[in-house]
C-alpha cells in the first residue's frame, strides 16, 4: 500500500510546495519586488468614509481616457489598497452611482483635479482623497459665505517654547501629504500665527517648510472651529491636544 502511494506523492509534492509559496506571497503586507503600494481613505466633505469609491491612476495628466490602474471599490471604512508598478502617476477618486468606468453623470462624485504622485519600487505610500458632487460644492460655498473665523495663538515645541519660522495648517480631511487646505503666514519670534477659516471641523498641525515634509506634525482628531474659538496654541508634538 505504501509503495503504491509513493508515485502519487512524487506528483503531489511539487504542487503542495507551490501552494505554500503562493500563500506566503499573498500574506506579505508590503510591496513585492518590482512593485509599489498606494493606500489610503476616500472621504466626503464632512470627513466621513465613502463606500464604493474607486481610485484611478493615470500615467499622464490626461484623465479623459482609460486608467492605467483602478482599485477595487472601497469598503465601509473608505479604505483602498492598490498595487502598481513604480513610476509617476496622476491620481483621482470617483464614486459612480452606476456600474462601469464611463464619464461622470449627475450625482457622481470625484476628487477634483488629479493629484501627481511618484512611487518608488518597494514603497508603500498613503494618500487620502475627498470626493464631492456639484451639490456638495454649492453647500461648501454657502458655508464659506457664513464668514471666516480667525484663530490665532502660538506654535510651541515639546517644552512649550515658541517656534519661529513655522506655519499653521488646517485640513478638512486627515491627510498628511500634498498641499494643505489652509495655511497661516510664518510664525514670528514669539511663535505666534493667525489663520482664517470657514466654520467647520479641521485637522490642525504645523510645518517648518512648504509644502509640508516629514517634519510636519498634526494633532490627533478634529478640532471644531466656530465663532466661539479664537485663541489656540498648536504644539509641535504629535498627538498632543491643542491648548486653548
Amino acid at each position: 500500500m505504501i509503495n503504491s502511494f509513493r508515485p502519487h506523492l512524487r506528483v503531489l509534492l511539487p504542487a503542495f510546495l507551490a501552494a505554500i509559496v503562493l500563500i506566503a506571497g499573498h500574506a506579505s503586507p508590503g510591496a513585492a519586488a518590482g512593485t509599489a503600494v498606494l493606500t489610503g481613505k476616500v472621504m466626503d466633505i464632512e470627513g466621513r468614509p465613502v463606500e464604493g469609491a474607486r481610485l484611478f491612476l493615470y500615467d499622464t495628466p490626461e484623465v479623459r481616457r482609460s486608467a492605467s490602474f483602478i482599485s477595487a471599490p472601497t469598503g465601509p471604512d473608505g479604505t483602498y489598497r492598490l498595487i502598481v508598478t513604480p513610476g509617476r502617476y496622476w491620481s483621482m477618486a470617483r464614486l459612480k452611482k452606476m456600474d462601469g468606468y464611463g464619464p461622470l453623470m449627475a450625482g457622481d462624485k470625484h476628487s477634483g483635479d488629479p493629484a501627481e504622485i511618484e512611487l518608488a519600487e518597494g514603497q508603500e505610500m498613503s494618500r487620502d482623497f475627498t470626493v464631492a458632487d456639484l451639490k456638495d460644492a454649492r453647500r461648501m460655498r454657502s458655508k464659506d459665505r457664513e464668514g471666516p473665523v480667525t484663530i490665532s495663538g502660538r506654535i510651541v515645541d515639546q517644552k512649550g517654547l515658541p517656534v519661529r519660522g513655522a506655519y499653521a495648517i488646517a485640513n478638512r480631511t486627515e491627510k498628511t501629504g500634498g498641499l494643505p487646505d489652509y495655511v497661516s503666514a510664518w510664525s514670528d519670534a514669539d511663535g505666534r500665527y493667525s489663520l482664517s477659516l470657514p466654520p467647520g471641523r479641521y485637522y490642525l498641525g504645523s510645518a517648518l517648510s512648504f509644502p509640508p515634509d516629514e517634519r510636519a506634525v498634526f494633532l490627533k482628531g478634529q478640532v471644531a472651529i466656530d465663532a466661539g474659538r479664537s485663541d489656540l496654541d498648536i504644539p509641535r508634538s504629535p498627538g498632543e491636544p491643542p491648548v486653548k
